[in-house]
């Protein structure tokens, strides 16, 4: 029931209204939109190249795992599935959604391949991909604690623990039968799945791809500096590269529509500490979400070839 309730679009619609509510009720709307439509026209192509090399990395990874030793033409395939995952998002109860299915875009370029395998590492990719988030972001804790940034004390112990839990998973999947173990209970299932596919993963092959994950994260993440320079904002790198990883784990959950209300909460809860324009930080976020969107809707163009 539960379930059922957290993943309704009903939920996620009112959650992400809501929170623009809140987020957006002390600023001038007028006056934000208008800054936001003063943006100049090339700034959305650029930002989309610029992400279009962590997508690309992202079409590395799935390859790997898939075929071990890929071509570029195999990265270029992934890599439009990949696009094609983002697109799907947009229509699914969450992200995760749409990267279950983005394999299918792959079945007549690889006809050799198993299904299973396609579907499978889209599931490990997911894994080692939200791994190195958890790892990125507790790093972003530490180094935001040396510098003197703020953040609440249970981020720490959350932070930690998803680690630990993290790190404690891959350990059981590697070194022992794992899956046949937590296999017996249905509600572990689909962890126990996971767990197999890891295990029959080569390590090589997983060290790779999560050392890929650690360098796409930060690119992305990058972006967002591009922004608040675009808006004027006195935002340096090292703010984001702090505030972004902790932002990005808390937008995992799936409680918003495309992040929309979380995401503008969650930015100025951060970075207005740093004594910055709560209305500047509302416009890099909102404009973030919508790069966001027009990246999705590459996936979708793509479509047609």
């Amino acid at each position: 029931m539960w379930k059922k309730i957290l993943s309704s679009k009903i939920l996620r619609y009112s959650f992400s209204i809501v929170l623009l509510y809140f987020a957006f009720q002390k600023v001038n709307i007028l006056a934000l939109g208008k800054e936001l439509l003063s943006v100049p026209w090339w700034t959305v192509p650029v930002l989309l190249l610029y992400l279009s090399i962590t997508m690309f990395i992202g079409g590395w990874r799935w390859s790997t795992l898939v075929l071990n030793k890929s071509k570029l033409i195999d990265v270029l395939h992934f890599t439009k599935a990949t696009y094609l995952g983002g697109f799907y998002g947009m229509f699914f109860p969450s992200a995760f959604a749409g990267d279950l299915i983005k394999w299918t875009a792959l079945i007549k370029s690889y006809p050799k391949i198993s299904k299973i395998k396609l579907a499978g590492t889209v599931l490990i990719d997911r894994v080692l991909g939200f791994t190195a988030l958890c790892f990125v972001a507790l790093i972003a804790l530490v180094v935001g604690k040396i510098k003197g940034y703020y953040f609440p004390d249970y981020l720490w112990w959350v932070f930690i623990l998803i680690n630990i839990g993290t790190a404690i998973f891959f350990v059981l999947a590697l070194a022992i039968d794992f899956e046949t173990i937590i296999g017996k209970f249905k509600k572990l299932s689909k962890i126990a799945e996971i767990a197999g596919l890891i295990r029959n993963t080569e390590n090589k092959y997983l060290l790779f791809v999560f050392l890929l994950c650690l360098i796409s994260e930060p690119l992305w993440m990058a972006s967002t500096w591009f922004i608040a320079l675009v808006f004027g904002l006195n935002l340096h790198l090292l703010d984001v590269l702090i505030f972004m990883p902790v932002i990005s784990l808390i937008l995992v959950l799936p409680i918003s529509v495309a992040g929309f209300g979380a995401r503008e909460t969650l930015f100025v809860y951060f970075f207005s500490q740093l004594g910055l324009p709560v209305d500047k930080i509302l416009a890099v976020s909102t404009f973030n979400g919508i790069v966001n969107v027009f990246g999705s809707l590459v996936g979708g163009f793509l479509t047609f070839f």
